[in-house]
């Protein structure tokens, strides 16, 4: 099993290759319930003794692997056997999720099964000090929500045109994170099946504990011949539409209902969550954007937007709103942004332009330290490598 993996780690084989090896280690993985030595982790070290953050149906420690600060996600599940199981449903998600390689999309360094001091099945990634972006927003809450939307649908659209394609079915705030450089990217890939299949195992006190349903699609609950059926392309443009409202509001969708239970029942007779009664026009929250989000919750699946519209529409305007977070790639050359009366925040960016008519030279301003905002009443940024 390591060394196809280690071949497919090295990404030199042409896209079709590429795609044949993965499809074909992924499916040994799932068909004999085993895992590539390679993806184990050992040397992992917590660096605090209690949790920074907890779910429904896992822990988060910060931790250290060699001279990388990481995220560990421990599974709550303490038996043995059971952890033994788990490691061996997540095999072929493991697989995939470790060849996912984009700036939106969180990586996976893989799987620590714990030692004599700390006995729980973990998954590996990246420290993201920024947190989650509810969190990260709460902290900002002046940051550009539709360039942060982008990104996560940037990330969404890499996931769905992979090879093979790849559902993410478990979108929502908690599960979106943003890097140094305030960049949104997907994490948890994978993670909707495995707590679904464990949660009996997980002590969930209910189908969906932490709330996750009111981010679902209503076929994710429809029986058809004593069936659900499977999170899908749509089913996760429905839950990036719930996403969107989410971010704009700093609430869950359908926060009009305190209970779960009360969401499910409308859901499955058609209602979509409410227009937030407060004017957010100033985060991004207008007509045309309340219009696309009810495309998104459509009852029928088949009538709601494709991820390349969605991005299309968060790109087009996300410099619309301020302020505005200009970021490296934001820019290329011989590319203008005109923007009127609106702050724009310039981090890590390295370029050049024209600031009220001042010129500014390779501005690095990063990860939170000498953060700036500059104020002006129109501005054009052209970037000038070498200048």
């Amino acid at each position: 099993m390591d060394r196809p993996l280690q071949l497919l780690d090295r990404g030199n084989l042409s896209p079709s290759h590429q795609s044949r090896l993965l499809r074909a280690l992924a499916r040994l993985c799932k068909l004999y319930a085993c895992f590539p030595d390679s993806l184990i982790l050992s040397g992992v070290q917590r660096t605090r003794m209690d949790p920074s953050a907890g779910g429904g149906f896992a822990d988060i420690w910060r931790g250290q692997l060699s001279t990388r600060c990481i995220a560990i996600k421990a599974l709550r599940i303490f038996e043995q056997s059971d952890r033994e199981k788990a490691l061996k449903d997540f095999s072929h998600e493991a697989i995939i999720w470790r060849q996912l390689k984009h700036p939106n999309i969180l990586p996976f360094y893989g799987v620590f099964k714990g030692d004599e001091n700390f006995e729980r099945l973990c998954l590996i990634s990246p420290w993201m000090d920024a947190g989650n972006i509810n969190d990260y927003l709460k902290k900002y809450p002046e940051s550009n929500r539709l360039a942060l939307i982008a990104d996560a649908l940037n990330g969404l659209s890499y996931l769905h045109s992979f090879q093979p394609s790849i559902i993410h079915g478990d979108l929502k705030g908690a599960n979106i994170f943003v890097t140094h450089s305030r960049t949104a990217c997907l994490g948890d890939f994978g993670l909707s099946r495995f707590r679904d299949s464990h949660e009996s195992t997980l002590g969930a006190t209910s189908g969906h504990s932490t709330g996750t349903l009111r981010w679902q699609a209503p076929e994710l609950f429809v029986n058809v011949d004593g069936r659900t059926a499977r999170p899908s392309a749509e089913s996760d443009v429905y839950s990036i539409g719930c996403v969107c409202l989410e971010l704009m509001t700093g609430k869950p969708p359908f926060s009009e209902f305190s209970r779960d239970g009360a969401v499910l029942t409308a859901v499955l007779n058609k209602k979509c969550p409410q227009r937030p009664s407060e004017d957010l026009v100033h985060r991004g929250l207008n007509d045309s954007l309340w219009s696309l989000m009810k495309k998104c919750w459509h009852f029928d699946r088949d009538q709601r937007p494709k991820v390349g519209t969605l991005l299309q529409f968060f790109v087009e305007r996300k410099w619309s709103t301020g302020p505005h977070l200009l970021r490296r790639g934001d820019l290329s050359a011989n590319v203008s942004l005109n923007m009127t009366s609106s702050p724009v925040e310039i981090l890590d960016v390295g370029m050049t332009g024209n600031v009220a008519g001042m010129r500014l030279v390779s501005v690095r301003m990063c990860a939170g330290v000498d953060r700036g905002v500059v104020n002006f009443s129109d501005f054009t940024a052209v970037s000038s490598p070498g200048t």
